[in-house]
C-alpha cells in the first residue's frame, strides 16, 4: 500500500496546490462582502478548479480507484444544482480500491481566504466503502478515541455515554471536548452536553478535522479528548470513518434527513465495519492543507518557497498519522 500512498498523498497535495493558486490570484481575502450569487460563483471556481487538478493527477495511476462517494453532490439540494465534483473510475491495473474524496472540504474558508481548506481522499478495500445514498445528505455521526470502542453508542442516552468517558479517562466533565455542528437539528445534542458540563465546542461548518482528531489516543497526541456527536455531511463523516477504521477508533453513523418518511427509513445504526467493510490495512486517508488549519491540528497551508510551493499533508493509515510538507516546482 506504500506507492498507493504516495500517488493519493500526490493527488490530494496538487490539488491544494491548484486551488491555493485560484484563490491567490482571484484575491480573495476575509474582508470580502459576497452576494449570494457571488459566493455559489466562488465556490463553483474553487471546486473546478480542485477536481480539474485531482483528475488530471489520478488519470494514470497504476491501480483502479472507483469514486463511490464525492462532496459537491448534496449542493443540488442548496443551491438546486451540483458543484462540480469528481465522479468515475481512475487509472488501470489488478489492484481495485473505492475512493471518496472532497477536492475542497471548507469551501466557505477557501472562498474568503480563512483557516480552515483542505483537499482530502480516502481509500479503501473495493467494495469496500458505504457509497453515498441519494435521498440523503446527512448523517448523523459519533466519534471517539480508540478507548471508547465498543463503549458508546449512537444507542445510548447521551449522558451515558458522556459517564462513559469520565470512567474511561478518569477526568472531569470539562476535561471532554464534544465538537457538534450548529445546527437546530443538533440542539437536544447541544442541551444534553451543556447540561452534562462538558465543554461544547460548537462549529458553523467543516466537521471532518475534528472527527479525525476525535479518533485519535489523547495520550498520545496531547491535544485533550475530543468526541464528534451530531448531523454533518455524509461524505465528510464516510472520509473520518476510514480514519476511524485505520485507527481503531469509537465510530458510528446513522442517515438523517429533515424528511419523516426519508428519516424513517434510516433508523438502523451503522457500525464502522457497515461504514467502511474493506479492509483495515487498505484504510488511508490524505489530508493536503490549503490555506491553514489553526483550530485542530495546526497545519501550514499551501506557502511559496524554496524556488517552489510547499504543501503539508496529514496522512492517516492503520500505522497511526504522520504529517509531511513536500515541495513542488
Amino acid at each position: 500500500m506504500n506507492k498507493v500512498q504516495n500517488y493519493i498523498i500526490r493527488a490530494t497535495e496538487l490539488t491544494a496546490l491548484s486551488v491555493s493558486k485560484v484563490i491567490k490570484d482571484s484575491g480573495f481575502t476575509p474582508f470580502d462582502l459576497l452576494t449570494e450569487e457571488e459566493s455559489i460563483k466562488r465556490e463553483k471556481i474553487i471546486d473546478q478548479a480542485g477536481v480539474d487538478a485531482m483528475r488530471t493527477s489520478l488519470t494514470d495511476v497504476p491501480f483502479v480507484l472507483e469514486v463511490v462517494g464525492s462532496e459537491g453532490r448534496k449542493h443540488i439540494h442548496q443551491y438546486g444544482e451540483a458543484l462540480p465534483t469528481l465522479e468515475g473510475v481512475f487509472g488501470s491495473g489488478n489492484l481495485k480500491l473505492d475512493m471518496v474524496n472532497d477536492v475542497v472540504e471548507g469551501s466557505k474558508a477557501a472562498k474568503l481566504n480563512t483557516p480552515g481548506a483542505v483537499s482530502v481522499i480516502a481509500v479503501s478495500s473495493h467494495k469496500g466503502l458505504m457509497g453515498t445514498p441519494s435521498d440523503t445528505d446527512y448523517m448523523d455521526k459519533l466519534f471517539g478515541p480508540p478507548q471508547l470502542k465498543n463503549k458508546i453508542s449512537i444507542n445510548k442516552p447521551i449522558e451515558e455515554n458522556l459517564a462513559q468517558v469520565l470512567k474511561t479517562f478518569q477526568v472531569e466533565p470539562y476535561k471532554i471536548n464534544v465538537v457538534i455542528m450548529d445546527r437546530t437539528r443538533n440542539a437536544h445534542y447541544i442541551n444534553a452536553c451543556q447540561k452534562f458540563g462538558v465543554n461544547v465546542i460548537k462549529i458553523s461548518a467543516g466537521d471532518f478535522l475534528p472527527s479525525v482528531l476525535s479518533c485519535l489516543d489523547p495520550e498520545t497526541h496531547k491535544k485533550g479528548i475530543h468526541l464528534v456527536l451530531g448531523s454533518g455531511g455524509f461524505e465528510e463523516g464516510i472520509l473520518a470513518a476510514v480514519a476511524g477504521k485505520a485507527l481503531g477508533s469509537a465510530v458510528e453513523g446513522r442517515g438523517w434527513s429533515g424528511d419523516k418518511k426519508i428519516q424513517s427509513k434510516y433508523t438502523k445504526i451503522w457500525g464502522i465495519d457497515d461504514l467502511v467493510s474493506g479492509k483495515k490495512k487498505d484504510c488511508f486517508v490524505s489530508v493536503s492543507v490549503i490555506t491553514h488549519d489553526n483550530k485542530w491540528f495546526d497545519l501550514e497551508g499551501v506557502k511559496k518557497e524554496k524556488g517552489g510551493y510547499a504543501v503539508t499533508t496529514l496522512s492517516i493509515s492503520w500505522t497511526g498519522i504522520k504529517i509531511s510538507r513536500n515541495i513542488h516546482h
